[in-house]
């Protein structure tokens, strides 16, 4: 071995065992932090002593632990562990698996030779209220907790797999802004992009803040609904990836400034990865200004994109205007050229999207009609979108669907 093979070894050894030991710490947080909001949980269903701390229990409880020496366990961060253990009910931490579960963060209050993981024993279906480790005194019943779970309507795929999954994957800061989504279907549509796209908290957050599950195509696709609440997939079609309104608030503009095509164009790509965020995950830019020569005329696209989970080629026209009719025209010209000059033989038909500051359903309806779905046209913002004025255009866009369903039954 040569010294730069000894120092390269070294390095690598070191990086991967930083990162092992850093996804060990994130999981023990999660389940440490998890078990004492359970406990919370139970104390105040339960507690023999309850009423005598009654509404300054997290207060109480901090300050004692306080005195204890014990920090990071402030009365806002016990309210947070409870929070989240009231979000997943049905997590298990007896089912983690060592070296990332219970013994690893419990064997050092274990005298020698007992038990490393409490027996769980059930009576008619039903944990028994009283199940503690062996001599170690750690409450490991939820009776609570687990009649939540049992109540709650919830996701049958969303199983104890999937919350350890959730629990090893993601930080507590990720779940604890998962448990403010009080529906589950909502809340499971975050989780799965978390998860598939890896999400910083900061994304998260902005994500949610944009209205992403409302605006999303999903929305407005009922069989892609359906999948996502009986298998947990986002389904990978043209309509479900598709949003609209996309929101651009990373440009840093104000909604009255008014923006020229190539500055919008040039305020994009700067952003490039907020961009991509925002498109959602799979597009790979291709280029911009993708020149079509047609004899000896010049017509150039605005950027260029290619979808790996669609396997085909998107391209993405911006318009400083709401949308006209002949827009439409524009991109139909553009997705036929790259259909037969530059998409290969084993790719899907390419699709376009025409990104407008604001469109008329019913214009876009039969400007788009003939073109079996290889045009979208999709509103941008440069601000977040208001609940309100998102929620009337949702309202307009299932009216038109709705209407197209009975024509087309009709």
């Amino acid at each position: 071995m040569k010294f730069e093979g000894l120092l390269d070894n070294i390095i690598q050894l070191h990086l991967a065992s930083q990162q092992a030991a850093g996804q060990t710490l994130l999981h023990l947080m999660n389940l440490r932090n998890w078990l004492v909001g359970a406990w919370i949980v139970e104390y105040e269903q339960g507690g023999e002593d309850r009423a005598e701390y009654g509404k300054k229990l997290m207060p109480n409880l901090a300050e004692s632990l306080s005195l204890q020496g014990i920090q990071g366990f402030s009365a806002s961060n016990l309210k947070n562990f409870r929070q989240v253990a009231l979000a997943y009910p049905g997590f298990d931490p007896s089912s983690s698996a060592s070296p990332l579960g219970l013994s690893s963060l419990i064997s050092p209050l274990l005298p020698t030779g007992s038990s490393e993981e409490a027996e769980i024993r059930q009576t008619s279906g039903e944990l028994e209220s009283e199940k503690r480790q062996a001599s170690g005194g750690l409450f490991l019943a939820f009776p609570s907790l687990q009649r939540r779970a049992q109540a709650e309507a919830d996701l049958e795929w969303k199983d104890t797999d999937w919350l350890r999954r959730l629990f090893r994957a993601l930080s507590f800061s990720h779940l604890l802004e998962l448990s403010r989504v009080e529906n589950p279907l909502q809340r499971a549509f975050y989780e799965l992009h978390c998860l598939k796209e890896g999400w910083s908290i900061r994304e998260l957050k902005r994500q949610k803040g944009s209205l992403l599950y409302e605006r999303a195509g999903l929305s407005k696709d009922k069989e892609g609904l359906m999948a996502l609440a009986r298998e947990g997939k986002l389904l990978e079609t043209p309509q479900t990836i598709i949003r609209d309104p996309y929101v651009l608030e990373f440009l840093g503009v104000a909604s009255q400034t008014y923006l020229t095509e190539s500055e919008l164009e040039q305020g994009l790509l700067e952003q490039l990865q907020s961009f991509l965020f925002e498109l959602g995950s799979g597009f790979c830019l291709m280029g911009r200004q993708y020149r079509i020569t047609m004899g000896t005329n010049h017509y150039f696209l605005d950027l260029l994109f290619y979808h790996r989970d669609l396997r085909c080629l998107v391209a993405i026209d911006l318009k400083v205007e709401p949308f006209r009719h002949e827009h439409a025209g524009q991109m139909n010209f553009y997705v036929n050229y790259l259909a037969e000059n530059v998409a290969r033989p084993d790719e899907n038909p390419p699709i376009g999207i025409l990104l407008c500051t604001d469109k008329d359903a019913a214009e876009v309806h039969y400007a788009t009609g003939h073109m079996e779905q290889s045009v979208f046209v999709s509103r941008y913002l440069v601000q977040l979108p208001s609940e309100e004025r998102l929620a009337q255009w949702l309202q307009e866009e299932r009216m038109l669907l709705e209407a197209r369903e009975e024509n087309h039954h009709g």
